[in-house]
């Protein structure tokens, strides 16, 4: 209940619960995360701010009802991540997170920084605000509630999307799928929408929803050859 400061030695995380509700400075020393999950969970008014030191974790979950935001050093996570209250804030700072990424509740604002999801990423709840930088989602996209904003910067998705339910603010930018066969299923409106490809491939919107595209809709083959309707 408090900060955690690691400066030398060895620090291994525990199989049991592992929380922190103050900051997370790591300076020097080596984490050991193992395949635990390390909760931060800081009140109400209150900002932890989180210095990995380059190390990597295996689960992150924020949960308290502050902000959780990055200072100095990017956020690697190598299993999940899941925001389910407060603010999580990259701070002009990447994330990359292997396994899936979930925001339940509270807000996720990327900034200016590359914001990685290896994973997918789903919004079943709260906000995810894109920010100005860039968002890769090198997986699935699902939206069931809560609201997604893109961001101004590039916003690519490689697996199927998927809105179900929730606010889709396309922020006057362009999607672009760069995925093999893609599914475009539940209504959205987007702005610009992109299909970019190096082979032969299928984007197939699903019957009896309404996809509306205020802008272009770009057909991108492997010779560069642009079709747009």
């Amino acid at each position: 209940n408090g900060a955690l400061t690691l400066s030398s030695g060895t620090l291994t995380a525990p199989s049991g619960t592992f929380s922190v509700s103050g900051n997370w400075a790591q300076t020097g020393g080596t984490f050991t995360p193992g395949t635990n999950t390390v909760t931060f969970d800081g009140g109400v008014g209150t900002t932890q701010t989180l210095n990995s030191g380059g190390t990597a974790f295996n689960n992150v979950s924020h949960s308290g009802a502050g902000t959780l935001q990055l200072l100095t050093n990017a956020l690697s996570v190598s299993g999940t991540f899941t925001n389910s209250a407060g603010t999580y804030d990259a701070n002009a700072l990447a994330t990359t997170v292997t396994g899936l990424a979930t925001v339940s509740g509270g807000t996720y604002t990327a900034s200016t920084a590359t914001q990685t999801f290896n994973g997918g990423l789903t919004i079943s709840g709260g906000t995810f605000t894109g920010s100005s930088g860039t968002v890769d989602v090198n997986g699935a996209l699902t939206l069931s509630s809560g609201t997604l904003t893109a961001p101004s910067g590039s916003f690519t998705v490689s697996g199927n999307w998927a809105k179900t339910g929730g606010t889709f603010t396309h922020n006057s930018g362009t999607v672009t799928l760069d995925g093999t066969d893609q599914t475009i299923s539940g209504s959205t409106t987007f702005n610009n929408l992109t299909k970019q490809v190096t082979t032969a491939r299928t984007l197939t919107f699903e019957a009896g929803s309404t996809q509306t595209i205020l802008g272009a809709l770009t057909l991108k083959g492997a010779s560069g050859q642009l079709l747009s309707l």
